[in-house]
């Protein structure tokens, strides 16, 4: 038994000494994460910069021809109504919509007369980039290449990309954000661009590094209560080490406080880069129900809808930026968004018109689930508040009343459709629940009530991760000391 326990302290040791360093510098960035993440441009100040589409506009475009395959969305680029056709992420080919050509590579000037718009300042630089650099570290922004870093001559220091392909915008940073984002983004996530770009690589160091700190975080939970001992009446909680050296009694008592919290903190964080096991919670229905029941886009149902009694169906005095086609439930549909960039008004083409379609009832959903999840028994009901699955999202739009629709399959899928677009917008399995509770509960403290009281939930993780940091400071400290005997043992031993 006395092994054992020598083994799991050498093993906390060992490991500790090596990542103690990973373990600073993830709680001090944690705390700037806690207020800001990786800089990015504003979808809503995107959107709301693109120019409104018209009449003109629509007795001039064409309908889009069955050779587009993918997302196909229509807005202005240059004053010049174009069709934005999605093949992945952000890969995506642009066309005229008049003539239904391939718009050619946006120019220079072009670039800077939509950076100055978006931005109210005039361009001091202009750089035109092959490459991806630190501010887009992620691979699927290369279909996206060339881009223009179109740098303003503002007080913010505004660095605005935009692809020379597609010719909109897709990144903007200002001096603020950028070091906001060295200071927390980049070393907590490791998003380093020549290992971000790296996908396979990045994942596997990121993995690695969890499992070890798993193991130091672990063994030293262990450790701590092995050295722990019984404190009497009168003494302070200090007595409750055995150590007498400052820096060895206080990482053991930091770890006994806190050091279940360091443990779930790096166990969330390894859950974030991988997939819950299937030994742990199988996954028995291997096609998402999500992409079941969202059906992809059937040009050939928009064939005979004449654009231009679109406009006239659509046309009610507010401004429409941008149009997104659709087919939902067997039937064309459009999607028209105004003014918010993810609350759509939504038209449907039925018997050989385009109407108004105010949501998608009851009797419409449960039509769509018997014939798209025949042989499956559900439960249907509407709901008018987020839940602890359905919550509020900073970066994503969550509309309310949603249906939420539960399967009774082997894996309980739970799916929360927008009765607006009649869309899922959310689902969850049993795997993807452990995945939930593992991950964002563990790691941010995203609990309902917590999520209802923001300022309680931040308090606590500023709380905890002070705790985090101290013994991971107080850690690192002992490793370093550690290599200096270590180091000086060796001198002596070749002296």
């Amino acid at each position: 038994m006395s092994r054992l326990k020598n083994t799991i302290i050498q093993i906390h040791n060992l490991l500790g000494t090596f990542l103690s360093l990973m373990f600073v510098i993830w709680f001090l960035s944690g705390f700037v994460l806690i207020y800001a993440g990786f800089p990015h441009a504003s979808r809503k100040e995107r959107f709301m910069h693109l120019s409104s589409l018209n009449q003109t506009d629509f007795d001039s475009i064409q309908a889009p021809p069955h050779s587009f395959s993918g997302k196909v969305e229509l807005e202005k680029l240059n004053d010049r109504p174009v069709y934005r056709v999605y093949k992945g992420r952000k890969a995506q080919k642009v066309y005229d919509a008049i003539t239904l050509k391939e718009c050619d590579f946006a120019t220079e000037q072009e670039a800077i007369n939509l950076a100055e718009d978006f931005s109210g300042a005039k361009t001091a630089s202009v750089e035109k980039i092959k490459e991806l650099d630190q501010w887009m570290p992620w691979s699927y922004y290369r279909p996206l290449l060339p881009f223009y870093k179109c740098t303003m001559a503002d007080d913010e220091h505004t660095r605005i990309y935009i692809s020379a392909k597609s010719g909109s915008i897709v990144q903007e940073t200002t001096r603020k954000s950028r070091w906001l984002g060295r200071l927390g983004a980049i070393p907590h996530w490791i998003y380093f661009k020549s290992l971000r770009l790296k996908t396979g690589l990045w994942l596997d160091v990121v993995t690695w590094i969890s499992i070890f700190g798993v193991l130091v975080s672990l063994s030293g939970l262990i450790a701590g209560f092995i050295r722990l001992r019984r404190k009497r009446k009168d003494e302070s909680i200090s007595r409750y080490s055995p150590y007498r050296k400052f820096w060895h009694k206080w990482h053991h008592i930091t770890g006994f406080v806190f050091g279940l919290f360091v443990f779930t903190f790096i166990l969330s964080g390894l859950v974030s880069v991988t997939d819950i096991p299937q030994w742990m919670v199988p996954i028995h229905n291997k096609k998402s129900v999500k992409r079941i029941w969202n059906q992809k886009l059937d040009l050939d149902q928009h064939a005979s809808a004449n654009l231009k009694e679109l406009w006239k169906a659509i046309d009610n005095g507010t401004p429409v930026r941008k149009v997104v086609f659709k087919t939902v439930q067997n039937q064309p549909a459009y999607w028209v968004y105004r003014n918010h960039y993810e609350k759509p008004d939504v038209y449907v083409f039925t018997e050989n018109e385009i109407v108004s379609k105010p949501k998608y009832n009851k009797e419409e959903i449960d039509s769509w689930c018997k014939k798209v999840l025949s042989n499956v028994e559900y439960s249907l009901k509407s709901q008018d508040e987020f839940d602890a699955y359905y919550q509020k999202s900073g970066m994503w739009e969550r509309p309310l009343p949603i249906w939420q629709l539960n399967l009774n399959d082997p894996d309980d899928t739970r799916m929360y459709i927008n009765s607006k677009t009649g869309e899922v917008v959310k689902s969850f399995t049993n795997n993807e629940r452990w995945r939930r509770w593992l991950y964002r509960s563990l790691h941010t403290l995203d609990f309902p009530f917590l999520k209802q009281h923001d300022w309680l939930r931040k308090s606590l993780l500023i709380l905890l991760s002070i705790g985090g940091t101290l013994v991971s400071l107080s850690g690192l400290v002992l490793g370093i000391k550690w290599m200096k005997r270590s180091t000086r043992r060796k001198r002596r031993k070749f002296a």
